[in-house]
Order: C-alpha cells, then structure tokens, then sequence
C-alpha cells in the first residue's frame, strides 16, 4: 500500500506554504500526485477575515483579473511553478468548497490531505478540517503554518489509546510508518484493560509484522492533560508528525471536537496526522 493522491487545499500561500512543503515531501516519497486546491475567498465572501466597504467590494469586483483573490491564485502558481515537485492546480470558491461540498468532493478520492493550521480563514479552515475528517472520512495531516521546514518523514509518535478511531489512524498512516526510521507507540497511565494486560504491546506486535521498526513506551502523565504529555513526548524525539484518532460528535449538524483533539489541533507545534 502507498499513497497515490495527495490533496492541498490552498487559502492563502503566506499562511499554506508549509502545507505545500509537505504535500510535495509525502508525494515525492510515494512517487504520488499532488493536488493543490486553490479556495478563493473573494473581499464579498462572508469568509473573508475582515468586513469591507461596499465601495471596496465593487471595485475588487470591477477589478476581474486584478481582484484581490485572483492576485492570491497567481501568487500560489507562481510558487507551485518552482516546487520540487509538480502540482495539479484545481480551483473552488470558498463557498463551493466548505458549504456545497466541493472540498470533501476532492478529498474522497485522495489518500491524505494536507492543511495548514493557520490564524488567517480561520472559520473556513475549521470546516475544511471538519468536511475533511467527518464528511469525506479522509485522513488528514495539520501542519502548522510557521515555520515553513523540510522534513524526512521517518520519526513518527502514535498516541495510542486502543480506541477504533485511534486504530483507524494507524492503519491510514501505515504507508509513513512502513518506510521510517522510528515509530513511537506513545500509551499514558497505561493499565491492564480491554485493550491487553499490556496496552500498546498488541499493537507493537501487529505494527512489526508490517516491517515498521516500532517501539513502546508507556509515559508517566504525573497529572498532566493528555496532550501536554503527547507533545512533549513527540517533541523530545524530533517527530515529524503525531499520529492519534481525532474524536468528535455531532450537535445541530456540527461536528464538535473532543477535548484532547480540540487541544492538540490548536497547540502541537508539530504535523498531527489524524482519522476519524
């Protein structure tokens, strides 16, 4: 198994650059397709950051070709023309994308989908996360915005909790995990349960059949949140990405993020690799 189709919804290049990086790095070690999806977010969109004049969304309208969105495409093109690695350039209004379905669309027939974590559209990319993981069911990397940085892609930390969306992460990550020099199998206060007398040892076992050099450590949490002991952890090897389930459950047609997910997605200063 490898990944063949990796999608990059694109805001923004100031604040998706690093997500790029990334989508270039994963399909150049699959030999993959890359996608960049371009999101137009026009000065009338009810996405934009900031509201604007009437007189301003006229002339940004009048301006066709010149319009604040269409200076942002020709920015992330001209980037995407000097990758390392080619892009398909597809394109999608805000609205489109995170209303109609259009980014889930794209993001069903991907194997992985790469977003920046980033303050700017911040509404915009809270629902492409959201479409991502819970509409299109697809696995998603969270990259954040700053620092844009290289990386190999070989050291990977797996917060385990032995639960079906955790699992389900793993299995989607496999293709990263079969080709590293390190996985992490990172389990908390871990106690005999349900998931094994010794929680994390089946999943080492079934991980090791797959070829992934794997390692489990059980960490002492000494009563800290669950996601300040997984980034310290992750952090501390130098992992390029954290891997866990994300957790969530549906109210009035969103879908609310549990706590530990909630946190991580908006604190890890690294990728997190996640699955529902």
């Amino acid at each position: 198994m490898a990944y063949k189709d990796i999608l990059a919804p694109v805001l923004t290049l100031g604040e998706d650059e690093a997500a790029l990086v990334a989508a270039g790095e994963i399909a150049a070690l699959f030999g993959a397709r890359a996608v960049a999806l371009i999101v137009a977010v026009h000065l009338s969109s009810d996405f934009a950051d900031t509201p604007h004049t009437l007189s301003d969304v006229l002339a940004d309208i009048a301006a066709g070709s010149r319009s604040e969105a269409a200076r942002e495409r020709e920015k992330v093109v001209a980037w995407l023309e000097g990758a390392p690695h080619d892009f398909e350039v597809r394109d999608v209004r805000v609205e489109g994308a995170v209303e109609q379905g259009e980014a889930e669309a794209h993001a069903r027939v991907a194997d992985l989908v790469v977003i920046a974590r980033a303050d700017a559209h911040k509404r915009a990319r809270r629902m492409l996360v959201e479409r991502t993981l819970f509409n299109a069911g697809r696995p998603l990397l969270l990259v954040p915005a700053a620092p844009v940085r290289q990386r190999r892609w070989k050291r990977f930390v797996i917060g385990w909790n032995g639960k079906a969306e955790a699992m389900r992460a793993v299995s989607a990550a496999l293709p990263l995990l079969k080709q590293a020099d390190e996985t992490i199998i990172a389990t908390i206060d871990a106690q005999p349960s349900a998931h094994g007398e010794a929680p994390g040892r089946d999943l080492a076992a079934h991980l090791a059949r797959h070829d992934v050099k794997v390692e489990l450590r059980n960490l002492d949490g000494l009563g800290r949140d669950v996601q300040q002991v997984l980034i310290q952890e992750a952090v501390t090897a130098d992992a390029d990405a954290l891997v866990l389930g994300a957790y969530g459950h549906s109210r009035t047609q969103e879908m609310l993020f549990g706590g530990v997910t909630r946190a991580l997605l908006a604190a890890a200063p690294l990728p997190v690799f996640l699955c529902h």
